[in-house]
């Protein structure tokens, strides 16, 4: 009795959107592939709460990543037809710059009330100059 096929799934979270592939692992093939545009997408002139936002914000919603996993994921799993149990890796990418500020439990600062219009507890992305007079000193 032969192997089973196993496979890896990619995630690729970006400025706008998040992707996802599976691969078959002994080929590098890919099976399926799925998108989400981010619900949020870039906040750059206000919080969702309205808050406004002035200078050069570039922030995301932390929750936009989540539901792209529980989106894409499935979506992968389904249009690949492959069973979970074949599925023996997954691998994640970010821009290495962008920073999600978290509490002591690790959840984003932004889902607690009091912090949800700092605009200092939502995610940096790559291109937040927010702090630059502060760099340039």
């Amino acid at each position: 009795m032969g192997m089973k096929k196993q496979y890896s799934i990619g995630l690729d979270f970006g400025s706008l959107s998040g992707r996802g592939v599976l691969a078959d692992i002994s080929d590098g093939r890919i099976i399926a592939e799925a998108v989400m545009e981010y619900p949020h997408g870039v906040m750059d002139s206000a919080l969702p709460d309205g808050t406004p936002l002035v200078g050069e914000w570039c922030l995301q919603h932390p929750q936009d990543f989540v539901d792209v996993m529980e989106y894409v994921v499935p979506e992968l799993m389904k249009n690949g037809h492959v069973d979970a149990s074949q599925v023996v890796g997954i691998g994640i990418d970010f821009t290495a710059s962008t920073v999600v500020p978290l509490n002591s439990k690790l959840t984003p600062l932004c889902f607690q009330p009091e912090f949800q219009s700092n605009p200092h507890a939502w995610v940096k992305m790559w291109k937040h100059h927010g702090a630059a007079k502060q760099a340039q000193k």
